[in-house]
């Protein structure tokens, strides 16, 4: 029974990696001229990023345990958050005293970032597609399902998120699917111990989700505003930010 449970969760993972890549598929119909549209390309991607952090990772961690915001539950996910922060400022640091011809392969520094930071975002969503399939009766595989259905329709449009800026700095199409699945192959991994130890990582998907949310957002601020403000006004930025923000809520809503 453990082994069909464990193979439903990493199928199931897997699924939702894959949807990631489906993300890309706006780009194939829409010409991006690197050097005039990097700079709006880089707001919308950043909006797209930034909802996500709220809608899809904050809120629902605030929500969790009975759907009541507790003093408890909203410090697990702010210290998640204040942890995510921290971890990428220290990822940025070091990249900066130690930049190499690897991180300029990848498209500079903030490529890299965004890669990292969207990795991280991965785990918790593996650990709830995990927890899900050993959550209540055994037998029962059907919350899994659908929490695996739900990542993997809302990892469209954060593919979208992760290819844009892969693509101004000059990647191929193919690339660009290639690293949006990519940064979703957490998710069958972490969706693994989740299912052995649900009741471990259970308690702390809050922290978790805040975690990967203080990264992203925290991404976002250091690394994505001020490059694409060194090439568009902060009111086409602003608007593309805007743009993308609202973006990824319709597309939540719609898909």
């Amino acid at each position: 029974m453990l082994n069909h449970i464990i193979w439903d969760a990493v199928f199931a993972g897997i699924l939702a990696s894959l949807a990631c890549g489906l993300g890309v598929l706006p780009l194939y119909f829409k010409k991006i001229d690197n050097q005039k549209q990097i700079g709006i390309g880089y707001g919308f991607a950043g909006g797209l990023m930034f909802s996500a952090s709220v809608y899809n990772l904050i809120l629902p961690g605030l929500q969790m345990e009975g759907h009541q915001i507790e003093i408890v539950l909203a410090l697990k996910v702010v210290a998640g958050i204040l942890a995510g922060t921290f971890f990428i400022w220290l990822v940025e640091r070091y990249m900066d005293t130690h930049e190499s011809k690897t991180v300029e392969n990848w498209g500079g520094k903030g490529v890299v970032l965004i890669f990292i930071a969207m990795c991280i975002h991965s785990i918790p969503e593996g650990v709830a597609v995990g927890v899900g399939y050993t959550s209540g009766e055994l037998h029962s595989s059907s919350l899994g399902d659908y929490i695996a259905l739900a990542i993997g329709i809302h990892n469209i449009p954060e593919g979208l998120a992760v290819a844009i800026p892969m693509r101004l700095a000059g990647m191929s199409l193919g690339r660009c699917f290639f690293m949006a699945v990519f940064t979703s192959i957490p998710q069958p991994l972490a969706a693994i111990p989740a299912v052995f130890l649900a009741w471990f990582f259970q308690p702390l998907m809050p922290s978790l989700m805040g975690f990967a949310a203080g990264a992203m957002i925290f991404l976002v601020i250091l690394e994505m505003i001020p490059d694409a403000l060194q090439q568009e006004s902060a009111v086409k930025i602003a608007w593309a930010f805007i743009w993308g923000f609202c973006t990824m809520i319709l597309l939540q809503i719609v898909l």
